[in-house]
């Protein structure tokens, strides 16, 4: 390894260390804790300092190229230029209603008023335009799946700026790279190397900057909150309690505490819960570079290198919390006229793309092997957004081909899927 990847190395396993840092004494909770107050001061100017050091690479035309000469940004073609002659926002059935729906079950994508993330690093977006591995600890939040904005659709898909062509005020997207903190990341609230635990305190950062912005009316405003969480836990959390399996249990008081603190105190909203995978697919990942068997094993120390007794272990329990979201998800008390969770699954895959010759698909990953390119967020915006439009046990999954499948509201079913309007005797 020569000294400037070493360099890199260091600075980025520095920065990816520090939420957990932040956070040892915390266990189940989501509460702030001794080391955030006494850390406060210094952990923003420590992430500014090393944005300093490896740059924005986002907004870097230079190292964009550099990206896009790898094959790690999506790939245009006619079809993508001509997507919207098939997804008809301005006059087809997604379009804006004519009133404001009272009913959640009765939104259609021109609807949706404000938008909003929810999160870890693949939600932060994390190393999205790495070029190196010190660009992993840059928040290219402007480009995420599920909450970026930066220019548009043809340029960079995401879901915001899917939405954005059904109604252009859509408001609450990230605009730039940048910290949570950043006045241009808006409702991307997500935190490199956060938990499930710190779920509930993060709703209520969300909330709070929502009823503080003068953009916002919380009373009539429809939302639409996109949650993925649990990547963290099983990498680098579970194998550290001496009875792995309770975290199961302690991931659904978490998740209750978050969806009634954001269905009691969000107006109007709409939730999508995208489940953690299960991530033993990266203990059979092949064709990586040889530095990605470094970040790997410190990223996700719980699950690489270890046995197959253990990993049997560990999938067990990966299983039982997925299965879980889907329960939590589907309660009574989530389901009214003005709240529901939809589970969005395309995050549910077995295996990572392969290339014709068998090994892992590269362009898809950024430079540790662990977080997403662009080319992958935008797959995940394409897989979203096709799950909003998809009967529960139809939905499809992670495409690594671009526009092989978008789905557009149809005459039949013009509103965003939810238990309420799949039904048979729910009249359009």
């Amino acid at each position: 390894m020569g000294k400037s990847s070493f360099k890199e190395l260091s600075l980025c396993l520095l920065v990816l260390l520090l939420p957990q840092l932040l956070g040892l004494t915390g266990r189940v909770t989501s509460q702030r804790t001794s080391l955030d107050v006494a850390l406060r001061n210094a952990y923003r100017p420590l992430r500014l300092l090393g944005l300093a050091f490896s740059g924005r690479s986002g907004d870097e035309p230079a190292n964009v190229q550099r990206v896009r000469n790898a094959g790690k940004t999506q790939k245009s073609n006619p079809r993508t230029r001509a997507l919207l002659q098939f997804c008809d926002a301005e006059h087809g059935p997604g379009r804006r209603s004519a009133e404001r729906p009272s009913s959640v079950h009765r939104l259609r994508p021109g609807d949706i008023d404000i938008i909003a993330g929810m999160g870890d690093s693949l939600t932060a977006g994390n190393g999205i335009f790495a070029s190196n591995l010190g660009h992993v600890t840059v928040e290219n939040r402007g480009v995420v799946w599920s909450i970026g904005g930066q220019y548009n659709w043809r340029k960079y898909l995401t879901l915001p700026n899917i939405l954005k062509e059904f109604n252009p005020n859509l408001y609450g997207y990230s605009l730039r790279d940048g910290l949570s903190t950043d006045r241009s990341s808006r409702f991307n609230v997500a935190e490199l190397g956060a938990m499930s635990r710190d779920m509930p305190y993060m709703a209520k950062v969300l909330v709070k900057r929502m009823q503080r912005d003068p953009h916002v009316n919380m009373t009539h405003d429809w939302k639409l909150v996109t949650l993925f969480i649990g990547n963290n836990d099983f990498c680098s959390d579970i194998c550290f309690y001496p009875q792995p399996e309770l975290t199961v249990a302690w991931h659904e008081r978490n998740m209750l505490k978050t969806y009634r603190y954001l269905r009691d105190n969000v107006p109007r909203l709409l939730l999508n819960v995208v489940p953690a995978p299960n991530l033993r697919f990266l203990t059979k990942l092949s064709g990586l570079p040889p530095i990605c068997m470094t970040t790997l094993r410190f990223e996700c120390p719980c699950l690489m290198g270890k046995s197959k007794q253990l990993l049997d272990f560990y999938e067990g329990i990966m299983k039982r919390w997925i299965a879980k979201d889907y329960e939590i998800a589907n309660r009574e008390e989530f389901n009214t006229e003005t709240f529901t969770i939809n589970v969005q699954p395309f995050s549910q895959f077995d295996d990572f793309p392969r290339t014709r010759a068998g090994l892992t698909d590269m362009r898809f990953f950024s430079e540790d092997c662990f977080h997403l390119s662009q080319r992958g967020h935008a797959s995940a915006a394409n897989a979203i957004w096709n799950n909003m439009l998809e009967m529960p046990g139809e939905k499809s999954g992670f495409n690594v081909h671009l526009f092989e499948q978008f789905n557009c509201p149809s005459e039949k079913r013009p509103y965003l899927i939810t238990r309420e309007n799949i039904r048979a005797d729910f009249v359009i």
